[in-house]
């Protein structure tokens, strides 16, 4: 076979039958295995209709996790090509799906396939649009520049079986997913980002069920820097030309706060002198401006830094939206994202390395390893 897809299923899923569709119609030699633990009687009513000769699905009445579920798949499969798609995902209709897929992997390990958010009239739809943006400006920096790259957005991702093989497949850990491409990094495995081939992703539109995702996200962050961190340093060392750019992109709150730390604040003190100075002398009122000074200076330095940051930030991104092909970038959106979800995404994530390095967290909210 030219490529073995993976679908994991918990439950059940309501995008499957239209994913299953398009992939059985792509004019490559394929095969497809879709493996599901715990469903619902429903949709094993389903699993009867949609299994085919091309489509194996393979049914686990307990909950084994994703890792186990996906490694013991694989040994079943014969593809050059292992693709991994999450089941809520939504698949192009392009009869060249696949083909472009084994075409990218004729110079790449690990491939990582652009992810686009659908928008809908939902609040955290429009903020994960622009998340999901920055997974994928970080993914395209370390494809441009290094060819190589420790993380994937594990929704849609390829890599080649001789790789997959050599690091022991996946692991059993919260983010199975950059995990796998940590150990394939560090294997020196080369990486590249799909620009023209890509998946539609559904997002939560519900608080709770994006918290506990975000939670789990955090934990398995954590857990997984607290890994891999020694390796990665003396790799991050050598490219930070690379490192920090995409660190910026994913977490833009870190540069506004690590700015406030880093710029002295004697700048903005002189500069508030020197104007209640110039007012003493034209309207005889430097005592209040004084004060004033002492009280806002800080304050002012952080609105000064936030804002140009903001500016600098939306200029990048309007760049980067024409290159990747994100038409849908919206100023007063990004403005939210920038101040707010990435700050509330940020003390999450913060939270979640407490969490793990202090109070010594091993799993994830709902999650099976």
């Amino acid at each position: 076979m030219d490529v073995s897809i993976f679908i994991p299923v918990y439950k059940e899923s309501n995008q499957l039958a239209g994913m299953l569709n398009e992939l059985s119609s792509q004019n490559v030699s394929k095969e497809i295995f879709v493996t599901v633990d715990q469903p619902t009687d429903a949709f094993c009513e389903k699993i009867k209709r949609l299994e085919n000769e091309t489509v194996q699905f393979i049914v686990n009445k307990e909950r084994v996790g994703k890792a186990n579920a996906l490694n013991s798949t694989v040994k079943l499969s014969t593809g050059k090509v292992l693709l991994f798609l999450d089941s809520d995902v939504g698949i192009p209709n392009d009869p060249d799906y696949l083909r472009k897929i084994v075409m990218e992997m004729q110079h790449a390990d690990v491939l990582d396939i652009k992810k686009k958010v659908t928008k809908d009239k939902s609040f955290l739809s429009k903020m994960a649009y622009y998340e999901y943006f920055t997974f994928n400006i970080s993914a395209w920096l370390a494809s441009k520049y290094m060819h190589k790259c420790p993380a994937v957005n594990g929704a849609a991702f390829a890599i080649k079986r001789e790789m997959f093989e050599k690091v022991h497949g996946f692991r059993k850990v919260v983010a199975e997913d950059i995990d796998i491409a940590t150990r394939s990094f560090l294997e020196d495995g080369s990486f590249a980002y799909s620009h023209d081939v890509e998946v539609k992703n559904e997002v939560h539109s519900d608080w709770r069920k994006w918290f506990t995702q975000r939670r789990r996200w955090a934990i398995g962050q954590a857990l997984w820097l607290k890994d891999w961190y020694k390796p990665l340093a003396k790799r991050f060392i050598k490219k930070p030309q690379i490192f920090l750019p995409s660190l910026f992109f994913l977490y833009p709150s870190v540069a506004v706060f690590l700015l406030s730390a880093v710029i002295p604040s004697l700048w903005m003190y002189n500069s508030l002198l020197v104007f209640s100075l110039f007012l003493s002398v034209k309207f005889n009122i430097a005592l209040p401006i004084f004060l004033l000074s002492l009280g806002t200076a800080d304050v002012l330095k952080i609105l000064l830094i936030s804002m140009s940051g903001f500016a600098i930030t939306a200029a990048v991104f309007y760049g980067f939206s024409r290159k990747l092909g994100f038409n849908e970038v919206k100023l007063h959106e990004l403005f939210v994202y920038y101040f707010f979800y990435s700050s509330v995404w940020m003390i999450i994530i913060i939270v979640g390395h407490i969490q793990v390095l202090v109070l010594g967290k091993k799993a994830g909210p709902d999650w099976k390893t």
